[in-house]
């Protein structure tokens, strides 16, 4: 143990490094994480058809509409209640209907509503859109684009200079440069990603660092200002990702610090308090209730379904799928193989994490501050995987302090070769100085050190770089085809129509449509996620109908009102009372064949035991055509025979041409396969899809692939093959269909 706690000292520097050269190296590492996000717009704007529709550059990640429909609204005065998101649960006339009689209303005059909204309602991303949009003639995405650069690698300051202070600058870089071109996080935080990833490095950073200044700091000035400087970051943080149970994480490790250093009780009592202010107490309030409700519990619990235990005899409410299990960001990465998300290769991942295990185990009272940091990155291991970004600096670290480690061997043997210096042969003799123009030798100078510590890590980062997602161009997430067809969707339909689609666009069609919706990607774990799966994967156009009427009049009040027990729930949704007072509309998109699996997933859930029966369309490459026989990579089909491999019948096989069906033939199998072909022209095929009986019958699959539709429950309002598809409800019409 006293080797390695030599082995881990020698890694920090005696004295403290040299500042200038820290700096320009530090910015050094800034430009580099600036300068790969402006070239990847650069490569956007040499393809503008890919990446923008007009001036307006497409984002790549879904929840970027709204950052930036709150940063206009900011920006233009009109913040307020949120009227677009979570129909029918947001409306006016819901929460009338749904408001107690009057003669148990409070008879005292209430206070005037107000539209006005005040900075700190604001989210701080938008804040920070809006603002920049103005500069822009008002392009709120070109701001909120141009935001990632600057922002994204902002982290690496805090963290350079926290090891900086700790004396092992060089491996704080290293930790920098790993965390910012890891692909967790790089693709997270990269041009278009409009979204509070690319500060969640930063703030953890920003109040290690404080933290750490706090508990060294030798004066009560010092103290009291770093311990309120670390509650106004972590006030900003709260800001920026709204989890106030970091705030309680920082303040545990501030107490820990200064409880370290030896700090008076009444110094300790001082600075909690100053924290506490700083940060503000409800803030902190929040923090410790978040904390004791589980903070990452929708994360730390991915893939858990919620088992109800009732009494013999006794009803249970219905229990709903796992939102989540459905969610790519939310997904389990096998413990394995956590470290190759953040280097492509295992052995250099491993060697970075157990290096800087073994520096924080010897040198812990240099790691306390970040510890809230670490313990996110560590949940890499167990919960979903957006956690691994938080992981990726440490690994970093660690092979920065293995490197820098190598070095001072290097350096402490080339010292030796050389022989003692003229200054170290002067201070063994006695009564005898330096004289003043005295050279010392290069490998004496601890300066020459440094500068090969430093030459170290960056060959060190060149020789991984290919590891990392250094040269990654991120794509659109919604395609600019499909994007333009919002724009139509606006042009037909009235302005108080609402939008019945799955969660994903959700943010986008808001803000492009300016229509509300059901579900987004901030509520869809609400129950009516599942009712919205379980309608797009039924075959009857009847339950389609009813559901969306049901949700529509009633929403989650009503859902949560009905459901005493399955049976009665799904009674009280398809039978609703109620005709919605706007404009439903029906609308498919592209993107939903794929996600079909999902709907399958959810909208199988038996809401009485607990499982689902997960169906999907499975898409398949073919060659070639001859003889009526099909081939397509591992499965060879007899178009005349209705035969797969010669082994699986085919029910049937459909033709679509421009979303209608130009050819359908049966074969006399009582079940089977059904093999549906999309042509691009009449005789070309462009995509080939095998669907099991309840796939082809769904309402997905017959609505929005195939053109198919009860004309007096749906009318047909945009058809724009295969990119979407746009149905209206015949909600309240003179002659309703037969119930």
């Amino acid at each position: 143990m006293d080797y390695l706690s030599r082995l881990a000292s020698r890694c920090v520097q005696a004295q403290r490094p040299n500042l200038w050269l820290f700096l320009a190296m530090l910015l050094v590492c800034y430009g580099l994480s600036a300068y790969m996000r402006l070239a990847q717009f650069e490569i956007w704007k040499q393809n503008p058809q890919a990446y923008f529709v007009g001036e307006r550059p497409m984002m790549t990640t879904l929840d970027a509409p709204y950052w930036l429909r709150l940063g206009r609204e900011y920006q233009e005065g009109t913040s307020g209640r949120d009227k677009f998101r979570f129909y029918p649960d947001n409306s006016e006339s819901l929460n009338k209907r749904l408001a107690p009689p009057s003669e148990f209303q409070d008879p005292r005059p209430q206070p005037a509503a107000t539209d006005e909204v005040g900075i700190r309602d604001v989210p701080l991303l938008s804040v920070l859109s809006g603002t920049l949009a103005a500069t822009l003639d008002g392009n709120h995405y070109l701001a909120g684009t141009l935001l990632v650069p600057m922002l994204a690698g902002l982290f690496i300051i805090p963290l350079g200079i926290y090891f900086y202070l700790i004396g092992v600058p060089a491996a704080g870089l290293l930790g920098a440069l790993i965390g910012n071109f890891c692909a967790e996080y790089y693709m997270r935080a990269s041009i278009g990603r409009i979204d509070t990833d690319m500060l969640n490095l930063f703030f953890p950073a920003l109040g290690g660092l404080l933290v750490l200044l706090a508990g060294k700091a030798t004066s009560l000035r010092n103290r009291v200002l770093f311990s309120a400087l670390a509650g106004l970051a972590l006030h900003g943080f709260d800001w920026w990702y709204e989890k106030p149970g970091f705030t309680l994480a920082y303040f545990c490790v501030l107490l820990a610090m200064l409880a370290i250093h030896r700090t008076p009780l009444r110094t300790l009592l001082l600075c909690s308090i100053v924290f506490v202010v700083v940060v503000g107490p409800d803030h902190f309030r929040g923090g410790v209730g978040s904390i004791s409700s589980n903070l990452f519990a929708r994360y730390l619990n991915v893939g858990q379904e919620v088992v109800v235990e009732v009494a013999d005899g006794v009803s249970a409410p219905a229990a709903f799928p796992n939102v989540y299990k459905t969610i790519s960001e939310a997904e389990r990465v096998p413990v394995g193989e956590v470290l190759t998300q953040v280097l492509d290769s295992e052995v250099l991942g491993w060697l970075g994490f157990v290096s800087f295990g073994l520096f924080a185990l010897l040198q812990w009272r240099c790691v306390i501050p970040l510890l809230p940091f670490l313990a996110l990155g560590v949940f890499g291991f167990y919960s979903s995987r957006r956690f691994i970004m938080f992981l990726a600096p440490f690994v970093g670290v660690g092979l920065g302090l293995f490197a820098t480690l190598v070095v001072q061997y290097a350096w402490s043997g080339m010292k030796s070769l050389t022989g003692p210096s003229p200054a170290e042969q002067n201070s063994s003799k006695s009564n005898t100085k330096q004289e003043p123009g005295q050279k010392t030798g290069i490998w004496h100078n601890p300066l020459f050190r440094e500068v090969l510590v430093y030459g170290a890590v960056g060959l060190c980062f060149l020789g991984i770089y290919k590891n990392t997602a250094f040269s990654f161009v991120p794509g659109p997430s919604i395609p600019t085809a499909v994007y333009a067809t919002f724009m139509e969707v606006k042009k037909r339909v009235p302005p108080d129509a609402v939008i019945v689609t799955w969660w994903d666009y959700g943010y986008a069609l808001m803000d492009a449509t300016g229509l509300a919706t059901f579900h987004d990607g901030g509520v869809q774990t609400s129950p009516k996620t599942y009712f919205v799966a379980r309608s797009l994967i039924t075959p009857s156009s009847k339950d389609l109908y009813r559901i969306t009427k049901f949700l529509a009049t009633e929403g989650n009040p009503g859902i949560t009102a009905a459901n005493t027990s399955p049976e009665r729930l799904l009674q009280a949704v398809h039978n609703p009372t109620r005709t919605p007072e706007p404009p439903i509309y029906l609308f498919f998109t592209y993107d939903m064949i794929g996600k079909y699996i999902a709907f399958s997933n959810l909208g199988s859930h038996d809401l009485a035991k607990g499982s689902s029966r997960p169906k999907g369309f499975q898409k398949i490459a073919c060659q070639s055509v001859a003889n009526d026989v099909l081939t397509c990579n591992q499965y060879r089909i007899d178009l005349k025979q209705g035969r797969i491999n010669d082994r699986f019948p085919v029910k049937r096989t459909v033709q679509v041409l421009e979303g209608k069906v130009v050819h359908e033939q049966e074969y006399p199998n009582a079940q089977g396969i059904t093999v549906q072909f999309h042509l691009q022209q009449p005789r070309q095929i462009s995509e080939v899809y095998l669907l099991e009986e309840e796939v082809f019958a769904s309402n997905f699959n017959q609505m929005y692939l195939l053109g198919r539709y009860d004309a007096s429950r749906f009318e047909e309002v945009l058809n724009a093959f295969p990119l979407s598809r746009l149905y209206r409800f015949r909600f309240g019409e003179a002659n309703p269909p037969t119930e």
